[in-house]
């Protein structure tokens, strides 16, 4: 009896000990599961913050495709990720509105920088950049309008065999520092192509039609005498246009009666800024245009001095009107 009391106790130590080491194996599985998992989890975490971080980095730098990667992993990294998501769609949509622009759409542009400002918690920066382009769009949107404007009046001055009043109205949009930007492109594109089409058909109707001076006809018949006559007044022209140039002391006597009694202007009775279209200088070249232009229509351009030429230029420049028409109004 007592050898089997011992067995008996002897089985059921065994039994207790095994209990104990499936209790410690279980709990070093959990362990190392926990272990583990906490590993991934702050390798993950540790992934969506570098992704994050370096993908606002790169918004900063004006990076935005490489933004848009960063932002992607991230959303990749943290599955679900409210964050990341938005930052990625802002940024898409804030590309979006800068090809818009590139692509002169700039409505389309408007709306997706209007949608990047209205997103909460996302890219400050982006929201401040977005703002900025909006007024950008407002002023370009603007300038286009005046442009067109202008565009249409002398492309119908064009289509009314007006082509010397239509060639000034494009002169006046030339002179516009911003004329030749990107966002005005195609309107700059089709008015260089109009000026081209109107000095051709000027070019072919120069030998031809009437040459109307002082108000009145001459045949072309009589070309040959006129143009005796015009190189005759444009020597002259020429010749006081050089003592112009040169400074008053140069002047003999009888040129500074001359001056003192010649009833328009000249360049000894004005400011530096009166001769000046849009704060720019007008060149020797510009007045020779302009009289070859006023030539052209008519206009007994060998009679006005330089400035009389300038003062026809800010004319047209100011009232937005061909010189041909600013010369008409102010010498009637």
């Amino acid at each position: 009896m007592v050898k089997h009391g011992i067995i008996k106790q002897s089985t059921n130590g065994g039994v207790i000990l095994k209990k104990w080491m499936w209790v410690l194996v279980a709990a070093v599985i959990a362990i190392g599961v926990g272990g583990y998992t906490y590993s991934k989890h702050r390798e993950q975490t540790n992934a969506y913050t570098t992704a994050m971080r370096y993908g606002k980095l790169a918004i900063q730098d004006k990076n935005y495709s490489q933004a848009e990667s960063f932002f992607s992993r991230a959303t990749r990294t943290k599955a679900n990720d409210p964050v990341a998501q938005r930052y990625l769609t802002q940024t898409q949509t804030y590309v979006d509105g800068a090809n818009a622009i590139k692509e002169r759409q700039f409505s389309q542009a408007k709306t997706s920088f209007t949608t990047v400002t209205k997103t909460k918690n996302g890219s400050d920066v982006l929201v401040k950049r977005a703002k900025t382009e909006l007024k950008l769009i407002k002023r370009v949107v603007k300038k286009r309008a005046t442009y067109q404007k202008e565009y249409k009046k002398a492309l119908e001055l064009n289509q009314t065999n007006e082509f010397t009043d239509s060639n000034g109205v494009l002169t006046v949009l030339f002179q516009s520092k911003t004329f030749s930007e990107s966002y005005y492109k195609d309107i700059y594109k089709a008015a260089k192509a109009l000026r081209k089409q109107n000095n051709a058909a000027l070019k072919s109707l120069t030998s031809s039609t009437p040459v109307v001076n002082n108000g009145s006809s001459q045949s072309s018949s009589s070309s040959e005498s006129s143009s005796s006559t015009a190189a005759s007044a444009s020597s002259s022209s020429s010749t006081a246009t050089s003592k112009a140039d040169s400074s008053t002391s140069g002047l003999t006597s009888s040129e500074k009666k001359a001056a003192n009694n010649y009833s328009g202007s000249n360049e000894y009775t004005v400011t530096n800024s009166q001769q000046q279209v849009n704060g720019s200088s007008v060149t020797s070249n510009q007045i020779k245009a302009t009289r070859s232009e006023l030539k052209e229509a008519g206009i007994d351009a060998d009679a006005l001095s330089d400035q009389d030429v300038r003062t026809v230029l800010q004319t047209a420049a100011s009232d937005h009107i061909s010189p041909v028409q600013a010369a008409k109004k102010l010498f009637k």
